[in-house]
């Protein structure tokens, strides 16, 4: 998709948001050996000032740099872990194609209250998550492992739902031993849904 449509104004940018840095994601970037940018958010800056919750989450920004559509819950192409063979979404990459070929007038641009709505504004439940989640990375990269659990389960308890915190606290610690689950119980645990919100593309007419 990029090389395709790289003459025509359009690049690609990823950001892999992961707690343990260049250590959990430079493998993985170097085995993709991506021809676009593509960084490593330590921080999780870019989560917590767009509103992403999990992984992937997809933002188109125009030449302005405004978000024109937000928070896409999709993945270009996906592996099935059983059969071992992938499947392209190709409707979202027309989606983008139409973007790309259309600009704002492309019917997959969200107006701004739309956007607004994926990014979601912060509440003071998400201010107080977001402060316990930051706690728990601290203590937890100076060893206070059983104190930091007890902050990662505070901003779960808060925003069960991010799958953000969810992902990097078990990521860092034990999901059995610190959490007593396992990433299937914990994803289908009714608190912690949607896993991905449906993915809102209009038909094309």
């Amino acid at each position: 998709m990029r090389e395709e449509l790289k003459g025509k104004n359009f690049e690609v940018f990823t950001v892999a948001c992961d707690s343990k840095g260049a250590a959990a994601a430079e493998s993985w970037i170097k085995q993709a050996n991506p021809q676009h940018p593509s960084v490593i958010d330590e921080q999780h800056r870019v989560a917590e000032l767009y509103g992403a919750k999990n992984v992937p989450s997809v933002f188109w920004i125009d030449e302005q740099g405004s978000i024109v559509r937000a928070n896409d819950p999709v993945y270009a192409a996906r592996r099935n872990r059983e059969t071992g063979e992938s499947t392209v979404n190709q409707d979202y990459l027309n989606a983008v194609r139409d973007w790309v070929s259309k600009g704002p007038t492309s019917i997959y641009v969200q107006d701004e209250r739309r956007v607004q709505a994926h990014t979601s504004q912060m509440t003071a439940e998400d201010v107080q998550a977001m402060a316990s989640f930051r706690l728990g990375v601290y203590l937890f990269q100076q060893g206070h492992v059983k104190d930091a659990v007890a902050h990662f389960k505070r901003a779960h308890q808060l925003k069960p739902n991010n799958w953000t915190y969810r992902r990097q606290a078990y990521n860092l610690g034990n999901i059995e031993q610190d959490y007593g689950t396992t990433f299937l119980q914990a994803r289908e645990d009714p608190a912690s849904q949607p896993f991905y919100p449906p993915l809102e593309l209009p038909k094309p007419t």
